[in-house]
């Protein structure tokens, strides 16, 4: 058990260690100092509308159209946190990530309900990212977990495995305080 993993820079660079990964696409960059600088991958590629140097700038439904052929190891999602834009580029991430590879979505455990609410009301803000979050336990052919740090940081990978479950419930604030197993919570990376 890795207990000195707490942050979503640490978790992606140990992937990347543990598992050779080679190609690194991240969602939402904003500043490239805050995470992208510092992720550990041969391959680097960040997509943001408003970045600073050295990240393309456009939206992640832009890119992904533009450029379908791109193959990743490794897809860090944290960009708009909505549950609609959050389930495109995880839907667009799923077809571009390599059979080894792995997708992480940030902001999975918001710590109040006020910083969930769309449109942004707070400084600390998480959107509405959980909702998709529980949506997850609805795809076949994936599996995840959860780790309860960094305000939830969620890990996919693909599997030959059906997981999936038939129907979930509408999911508001009070589902996921009562509910939160499902998103399969670890304390600490193993």
């Amino acid at each position: 058990m890795r207990k000195d993993i707490n942050h979503h820079t640490q978790l992606l660079n140990y992937l990347i260690e543990k598992h050779g990964l080679k190609s690194y696409l991240e969602i939402g960059v904003q500043n490239p100092a805050n995470n992208f600088d510092k992720i550990k991958c041969k391959e680097r590629t960040g997509v943001d509308p408003e970045p600073l140097e050295g990240i393309n700038r456009m939206t992640s439904d832009q890119y992904f159209k533009e450029y379908p052929e791109f193959i990743y190891d490794l897809i860090f999602i944290d960009g708009d946190h909505t549950k609609e834009q959050v389930k495109r580029d995880f839907n667009n991430s799923l077809r571009c990530l390599n059979p080894n590879g792995f997708i992480v979505i940030h902001d999975t455990l918001p710590l109040n309900e006020q910083g969930t609410r769309v449109p942004r009301e707070t400084k600390q803000w998480w959107g509405d990212v959980y909702k998709f979050a529980f949506e997850l336990n609805l795809y076949p052919g994936i599996d995840f977990c959860t780790y309860d740090f960094d305000n939830g940081c969620t890990v996919v990978w693909k599997t030959d495995k059906d997981l999936s479950i038939m129907q979930l419930p509408e999911v508001d604030y009070e589902f996921y305080l009562n509910n939160k197993h499902l998103l399969r919570l670890k304390d600490c990376v193993d």
